[in-house]
């Protein structure tokens, strides 16, 4: 037993040391037991598979039927999506509203280097001749990617959201849950006001009785259990409890880009306690206005992060892009002019 300890410890040393000898045998021992490897694994498998259908079957169910949920979700939102878009469609055409699908559009290719941390801008295949002017903005499928700085006849340079000089007026969207409100009435039947009444509240049928002051009341079989007492007559009204609908807010600033390495920011959100209601996750989108060049609800991303900024007035808002600015391809020009310079040219 010795004699075996000792070889079997010189074997693993010789082997852990690399050994020209050892090396061999081990591949020639390879090479030999590998077809019996081989059947080995076409005679499991189909055991495996067989065996992995019985003890899976129930978690392949539920996954099944949550994937079917979420489909049957996401085909019911895509229906009323639609159904929403063309009804935005007919209000803001029976208002003499402009809409993004108003404007003229031309698509370009990117032509050049793509964009790096040194440089945020790209160069496209459409230039004056094509209706381009400088200040327009550029969009893909996702969102607002920047806006034309330089022209030529038949090429421009796209400024990207995340250059340090690009600023563009944003506005941010938050939704605010529905909140219970009970308003109560201002008088009885009797006209006389609430407070010059006693008023009793039964919950069960949310009706209130209320006693003039001199006036019959009701029998007095149940006066133990809160009715009303003699000496005085009811009357009955009912307090109606409702929901208040959704409530959208709308906060505006400046969107500024800080470089390819870092979000773009929003500046200039006031800190003040009706603007409270910005969180994570709320839309970013351009605010448009006479001299913004870019039109309004151009989606840009969402809120990732909500800064305090010392020294800063307001709050600062870092937001992830919906556009990949790293995967660029094919790019819209939005043939948009602001309003206050449209108007100046014309």
């Amino acid at each position: 037993m010795l004699i075996m300890l000792l070889t079997s410890v010189l074997l693993i040393t010789l082997d852990l040391r690399g050994n020209a000898v050892f090396n061999a045998a081990r591949t020639g021992f390879g090479y030999a037991l590998r077809p019996f490897e081989i059947a080995g694994e076409v005679v499991t498998r189909p055991v495996e598979r067989m065996w992995n259908g019985i003890t899976q079957v129930d978690d392949l169910e539920r996954e099944n039927a949550r994937l079917q949920r979420e489909l049957d979700k996401q085909r019911s939102d895509q229906v009323a999506g639609q159904a929403a878009q063309e009804e935005n469609r007919q209000l803001r055409a029976l208002l003499d509203i402009e809409s993004l699908s108003s404007f003229d559009r031309r698509t370009c290719s990117i032509i050049g280097s793509s964009p790096s941390n040194f440089d945020q801008r790209v160069e496209i295949d459409c230039g004056s001749l094509d209706g381009l002017r400088v200040g327009m903005p550029v969009v893909n499928e996702a969102g607002l990617v920047g806006k034309i700085t330089t022209l030529s006849l038949d090429t421009s340079v796209v400024m990207l959201v995340t250059d340090p000089l690009y600023s563009v007026q944003a506005k941010v969207i938050a939704e605010v849950d529905p909140v219970a409100t009970t308003v109560p009435p201002s008088t009885v039947p009797s006209g006389l006001d609430v407070e010059d009444v006693t008023t009793t509240t039964t919950t069960s049928t949310t009706s209130t009785t209320t006693l003039a002051p001199g006036e019959e009341g009701p029998d007095d079989e149940s006066s133990a259990d809160g009715s009303v007492p003699p000496g005085g007559a009811t009357t009955t009204s009912t307090t109606t409890t409702s929901l208040a609908p959704i409530e959208v807010t709308r906060e505006t600033g400046v969107l500024e880009g800080l470089g390819g390495d870092r979000l773009p920011r929003v500046r200039l959100i006031d800190d003040a306690q009706q603007f409270g209601l910005i969180e994570v996750g709320d839309a970013v989108l351009t605010a448009g206005g006479s001299d913004s060049n870019a039109p309004p609800n151009l989606p840009i991303g969402r809120v990732v992060n909500v800064i305090n900024e010392l020294g800063v007035a307001g709050l600062g808002l870092e937001v992830e892009l919906n556009a990949d600015l790293d995967r660029l391809n094919f790019l819209t020009v939005i043939l948009y002019i602001a309003p206050r310079e449209a108007a100046g040219l014309g």
